[in-house]
């Protein structure tokens, strides 16, 4: 089979074409050569993180792979079959601070496909509170809640935490492969039911930061539900100085999950930087949760596009209520991919307009999955 050519510098241009593109290969047993590897960064070409998330899916289905080195523009991916060996744990330590969930984000569909019945446990070295990624607590609070709605999930233990620049922190994932995902249907977004949440610092960084944090998260919430008329919910932030034994480095943030009555969960969050931020972090994460409440959608912005490629492997037919947000530029990119390695089964995702009477209009995110299933499962 011949290569399909992708264009790296495709949409928002980062490591997002990377992620599906590599995931979708390795299950699909489809060839892919891509060009121009985040070449809308300021240092294009393959980080530590995302060298690291290639050799993992290397390993995961035996591949053959061609420019896999710092700094690469050009990486070719010829996958094998997914791994039918005895390996049950597969381990990648980036050596920096890069975000593990972001390694997760590639991993775990191929992990859920596994033609194994037993657990797989990934062991992930990194960031797991960083810049320009997930938090581990949005991809345990949040993005695990969403998969269970496909009909999979995972365990997971934080050995340790860390924060940029040092990394180091620690996250096992333990994996139950599905014969299949189910499509989804998420189209009520429901009212406000609970929201909780989670102030910590970490290091040299004093305990006052965390407080001031939950204060801004409760006080954005409370003025902004209250000018829209919307019920407020019981708001409960858990304040906390990390353990000086599960951290490395120093760090702040805080992540806060909303759950609705109709069984939507959304996230925000906030990183501190130890500099003045331009966004207080308690500010970001409620204006986070506050926007998606607004906007009367069933998930948040950053779950758009981690979505993609569960709707595109699913088997029916998947719709999100996207309420009056538009797709981020994220999600446009993972689309496009997705479309262009599937080309053969004519995956394709609509986005389709709900014209209301007199309010804002509505977005409906819709996807035909192509029902990828693990034949050693049923």
């Amino acid at each position: 089979m011949s290569s399909i050519q992708i264009d790296g510098s495709l949409g928002e241009g980062g490591g997002q074409v990377l992620r599906i593109a590599l995931c979708l290969s390795a299950l699909y047993k489809i060839p892919i050569k891509i060009n121009n590897i985040r070449a809308g960064r300021p240092k294009p070409g393959l980080a530590a993180q995302h060298l690291k998330g290639v050799e993992l899916l290397k390993d995961m289905c035996n591949a053959e792979v061609y420019g896999a080195h710092i700094g690469s523009t050009t990486l070719e991916f010829k996958p094998g079959q997914l791994n039918t060996d005895k390996k049950h744990t597969f381990f990648v330590d980036t050596g920096t601070a890069g975000c593990i969930c972001l390694l997760a984000q590639v991993a775990l569909p191929c992990a859920l496909f596994l033609p194994k019945k037993d657990t797989v446990t990934l062991i992930l070295k990194g960031g797991t509170n960083v810049p320009m990624g997930p938090h581990i607590e949005y991809f345990t609070e949040i993005f695990r809640p969403l998969l269970n709605k496909f009909g999979a999930d995972f365990d997971f233990r934080v050995i340790t935490r860390g924060y940029y620049p040092k990394g180091g922190g620690e996250v096992h994932l333990y994996i139950k492969p599905v014969h299949t995902l189910k499509a989804i249907t998420l189209t009520d977004p429901g009212i406000p039911h609970e929201i909780v949440g989670w102030a910590y610092v970490a290091g040299v960084v004093h305990i006052r930061e965390a407080h001031r944090m939950a204060n801004d998260v409760k006080s954005v919430l409370t003025k902004g539900l209250n000018k829209s008329n919307i019920p407020l919910p019981p708001i409960n932030i858990e304040v906390y100085k990390e353990d000086r034994s599960v951290t490395i480095g120093n760090g702040s943030g805080i992540n806060v999950m909303c759950a609705t009555t109709s069984g939507c969960v959304f996230g925000g969050s906030g990183l501190g930087s130890g500099r003045q931020e331009q966004v207080a972090p308690g500010i970001q994460a409620a204006n986070e949760i506050l926007d998606t409440i607004l906007a009367e959608s069933c998930v948040d912005e950053h779950a758009q596009d981690q979505l993609v490629i569960l709707m595109a492997l699913a088997k029916g037919t998947s719709k999100i209520n996207l309420g009056s947000k538009k797709l981020t530029c994220h999600t446009e990119t993972a689309i496009k991919v997705a479309e262009l390695v599937l080309q053969q089964f004519n995956l394709q995702f609509k986005l389709c307009e709900n014209r209301n009477d007199g309010s804002n209009n509505s977005y409906t995110l819709e996807c035909e999955g192509c029902g990828y299933e693990n034949k050693d499962i049923k």
